[in-house]
């Protein structure tokens, strides 16, 4: 499988299932929450296109990801696709398929790697 084949709009999808189950599931074994709509008040904390656009511009800045995601990054935030969409979602989308780039690449170490650190700028604010 070429990620860098498949439109970027479509990695965006992928990665957004695929990061929103790493924060459910995550929830559910360290929350200590109990009730499904206590743990859905959580997840919205984690899967905000804010979030994720304010977490990719601190981390951009930092240099923590490589330059072939900054690559993927770039290519979902500017898909023609995303025309009408805030900045914030562009930026969004932009993680979300670098996300789902690296799943169908099964990087799994990388994922989690940025996911932990997701869920430490997450929990700092």
């Amino acid at each position: 499988m070429r990620p860098d084949l498949i439109n970027p709009s479509v990695l965006a999808y992928l990665g957004d299932s695929v990061f929103e189950l790493l924060v459910r599931d995550y929830l559910v074994r360290e929350s200590g929450l109990a009730k499904t709509h206590e743990i859905q008040k959580e997840v919205i904390k984690y899967v905000t296109a804010t979030s994720h656009a304010k977490f990719m511009h601190d981390m951009l800045s930092e240099g923590f990801f490589s330059e072939d995601e900054v690559g993927i990054y770039k290519r979902g935030r500017n898909n023609k696709g995303n025309k009408n969409e805030s900045i914030e979602h562009l930026h969004s989308t932009g993680f979300e398929a670098i996300i789902g780039t690296l799943y169908l690449q099964k990087d799994f170490k990388r994922m989690n790697e940025i996911f932990n650190r997701y869920k430490e700028y997450i929990n700092l604010r």
